[in-house]
């Protein structure tokens, strides 16, 4: 799901995602390009990942953004 519908988004604007890890309901990301380093990524997380991860997933995910 992260490769098919986020990452074209993220790519179009000049930055990656990429899925560190899932474990217990929490998925680590790591962005890069334009996001790295970019302070409107936790609004991004908040805004788009987080309700896309939740949709097709149907569970109560938690996101978290490494450095």
């Amino acid at each position: 799901m992260l490769r098919e519908v986020l990452t074209p988004l993220f790519a179009a604007e000049g930055g990656s995602v990429e899925l560190v890890s899932v474990r217990d309901n929490v998925v680590q990301l790591r962005f890069g390009g334009a996001y790295r380093g970019c302070p409107s990524v936790a609004y991004t997380v908040q805004s788009y990942v987080l309700p896309a991860l939740r949709h097709a997933t149907g569970t109560d995910i938690h996101v978290e953004v490494l450095a």
